[in-house]
This record gives structure tokens, C-alpha cells and sequence, in this order.
């Protein structure tokens, strides 16, 4: 994220109108009901990126954004409106009061909005890694940041957001609404260090491929935040045809159809095949 992050749950709804106005609009967060320390995810997905707009999967503390003692901590997967031939990878730690981020942008041959990838997220406690489609981006070994971050559990989550920042995400225009990201589904391996597959050490837990959305594993945010046109709505989520599908679209004019005939979203050439040790991915 920039510098205010993608979660404000505790901002008020005075605070979210100050933004509002002609570009307000509504947007949709997915987030998990429970935090871990440590883990591997894998998510499949489809951006859902036009100018100004964020589309994102980032793992976050809960109480970062209370400030007052409370550290920040995030870790964040941001596929951004203004060039997505890319994605920013961003570690961020400090406090709400002052945080540290350490954003870079990745470039691609592909439009990430465009085309199902699947990108990896991995945090142990000594180290952060991000892969895209099976070839590693992006390596933070053990430095203050990662140190940092062994402090706390975090949750996990989705979000699809209008950014009030034009130089980051480029100029928002609500004619350019609706757009959605698609999320084909998600693996998460636990950190079990060398008894994993092949003495690797990670464990697969699960793989959610919302066939229907798992409300034991998944909330639906209803919220906003400073620096966002959005306010989140679980009426821009759901779970259709075999895909997570979140959506950013005008104010009064929430749902998920995302200019797509109901039924016929794009469809991921990959189906519903979890990529693993010899196709594309290495369990270290």
C-alpha cells in the first residue's frame, strides 16, 4: 500500500465521507476470520485494475491501524490501475503513527487485468518471498523488516478500491466502472519446517476454490478508509461460477455482473489445476 493502509475497520463513516462526493463509489474486501504467523499462498487470479483503482491480496495485523503502542505490520501483493504490466510488492512495519514500506514494482510482459496468474506470497521467520507464476520475483531476507514482523499474527485478505492518489494508481473516473477481480482459488501452506512434502517446510492446510464462500474462513468487509473513493459492501462479493468475484462499481449501482452476461465471467485456462513440486512451483 501507499502510505495509509488498504484496512482502517475502526475509521469512522464521517471520516470515509470526506473523500466522497463525485467520485464515491462502492468497493468489496474478502478477509479471513483468522490471523497465523507464518505461511505460503498461492492465489489465482484475474486483477481487476483500471486507472485509479488497487486490486490487491495482502496478509495484515489486525490492530495495526490503531496506533498508540500497536506496531504495523503488513505484507502486500498490489496490482495497480495506473500500468498493470506489473504488480508492487511492499513489506511495511513501523507504527500507524510512522511506517516503513519498502514498495517495488515488478514489471510483466502480460496485463495482469487481463489474465489469470497465480502469484505466491511465503513469510517465515526469516524471510519474505513473492513468485509470479512460478519464478521468484522478489526476496527480503532476514533484516529489520522480517525481523519485525515475527511479532505478530496477521489475517488475510483481498480488496478492490478507488485510490485518491493519482501519481501512485493513476487518475480515477467513475466511467470506467464496473470492473472485478476474480480469484480462481487459494492454497495455503503452514510453515513446518523440513517435514513438509519431500522434507520441504511448508504443509498443505487447505485449498478454497469458492465453489461457495466458506463464511467459517471469510468475512465480507463493510467498511472505508482515508485516501479511498470506495466504501467496501458485501453486495460487491460473491461466489459464482467456481470464482471469488469482487467488485468496484458506482454508488447505487453495487452487484458483481462487472459488465459480464450473468454466468459468463472470464474463464481461467488453467481450470481448476493447483500447480505444485514440478509444475511450476518448488516447496523449499
Amino acid at each position: 500500500m501507499k502510505w495509509i493502509h488498504t484496512v482502517f475497520l475502526a475509521l469512522s463513516m464521517s471520516a470515509v465521507s470526506s473523500w466522497a462526493g463525485a467520485l464515491d463509489c462502492s468497493g468489496a474486501e474478502l478477509y479471513s476470520l483468522d490471523t497465523v504467523k507464518y505461511g505460503r499462498w498461492e492465489i489465482r487470479m484475474r486483477a481487476g485494475a483500471k486507472s485509479g483503482t488497487v486490486s490487491s491480496f495482502f496478509l495484515y495485523y489486525n490492530r495495526s491501524h490503531e496506533g498508540r503502542g500497536e506496531p504495523w505490520r503488513e505484507l502486500d501483493i498490489e496490482v495497480l490501475g495506473k500500468n498493470a504490466k506489473g504488480f508492487q510488492s511492499n513489506p511495511i512495519t513501523g507504527t500507524a503513527e510512522k511506517r516503513a514500506p519498502a514498495e517495488k514494482f515488478h514489471e510483466t510482459e502480460d496485463d495482469l487485468a487481463k489474465t489469470f496468474h497465480t502469484y505466491v506470497l511465503e513469510w517465515t521467520p526469516d524471510s519474505i518471498v513473492w513468485e509470479l507464476d512460478g519464478k521468484r520475483i522478489r526476496k527480503i531476507a532476514a533484516d529489520t523488516q522480517v525481523v519485525g514482523l515475527r511479532s505478530k499474527s496477521m489475517s488475510y485478505r483481498m480488496n478492490l478500491w478507488a485510490s485518491a492518489w493519482p501519481d501512485w494508481s493513476g487518475p480515477f473516473d467513475l466511467k470506467d466502472l464496473p470492473t472485478c477481480q476474480f480469484i480462481n482459488w487459494i492454497r495455503y501452506h503452514k510453515y513446518t519446517p523440513g517435514k513438509g512434502q519431500g522434507g520441504s517446510n511448508w504443509t498443505e492446510a487447505w485449498v478454497d476454490d469458492f465453489d461457495t464462500l466458506n463464511t467459517t474462513r471469510w468475512g465480507e468487509g463493510s467498511w472505508g478508509f482515508e485516501g479511498n473513493f470506495a466504501t467496501f459492501t458485501p453486495a460487491n462479493l460473491e461466489t459464482q461460477n467456481g470464482l471469488a468475484v469482487l467488485a468496484l462499481t458506482r454508488r447505487g449501482q453495487e452487484g458483481t455482473t462487472c459488465g459480464f452476461a450473468r454466468g459468463l465471467y472470464p474463464e481461467d485456462p488453467l481450470g481448476k489445476s493447483f500447480p505444485g513440486a514440478g509444475k511450476g512451483f518448488t516447496l523449499r
